[in-house]
């Protein structure tokens, strides 16, 4: 018969396999949507009530012209939605800088603003990726007329799959703070990247076409 350690130990090592079950679930991305070529995924991100959203999609345009729209930051608002603003606070060095943007909101909501570093972190002929995430800066001091928003993580990746072709991936997890429930965070944690790559996608695809 078994004694009582040994149960005991049992069970344990039965909640622990369970836990990592669950856990390993969890870190699973879950495709959410499929429209027009563009593919959202959301997953539970650590601790964190506010899901991570992965989008994909696949834009005729070469490599190159997606990195100068992604660079372009003074036309950023043109395809990043309610996107007012963006401008550099500090000097490119070392593949980064620290960037503003500021994103306007229907009232009775408020204006949310973004400090963040963007860094290239990794550059081939056929890959690209940047990161960006918050950080505290005196370049750019909280304006009471705004909430200082938390970019936790946004990572656009760009392969090159032919000479006209690049595939792009956006990853995105921030919390616009303020009064608005998780549960509506969450949507817009679906939507956005799916809006962000739409809008990309057309932009470039336009403007390759317009120029044949």
């Amino acid at each position: 018969m078994m004694n009582i350690k040994k149960f005991i130990y049992l069970i344990l090592l039965l909640c622990c396999a369970m836990s990592i079950s669950s856990a390993n679930q969890n870190d699973k991305w879950k495709l959410v949507k499929d429209n027009n070529g563009i593919q959202v995924y959301t997953k539970k991100a650590g601790n964190s009530d506010i899901v991570k959203a992965k989008s994909k999609t696949i834009i005729k345009a070469p490599m190159r012209k997606v990195r100068a729209k992604l660079d372009d930051i003074n036309h950023r608002h043109e395809w990043i939605p309610f996107l007012k603003i963006s401008k550099p606070l500090s000097e490119y060095k070392n593949n980064k800088r620290i960037e503003y943007s500021h994103f306007y909101a229907p009232w009775p909501a408020t204006d949310r603003d973004f400090v963040y570093l963007i860094e290239l972190v990794s550059e081939t002929d056929t890959q690209l990726v940047y990161e960006m995430a918050s950080v505290e800066s005196n370049l750019m001091p909280v304006n009471q007329d705004k909430i200082r928003a938390d970019l936790f993580e946004t990572i656009y990746t760009l392969k090159a799959l032919g000479k006209e072709t690049t595939a792009v991936e956006l990853t995105y997890h921030a919390d616009p703070k303020g009064w608005i429930p998780n549960w509506i965070i969450n949507i817009m944690q679906r939507v956005l990247p799916y809006k962000i790559l739409s809008n990309l996608k057309d932009e470039l695809e336009i403007s390759v076409e317009a120029e044949n």
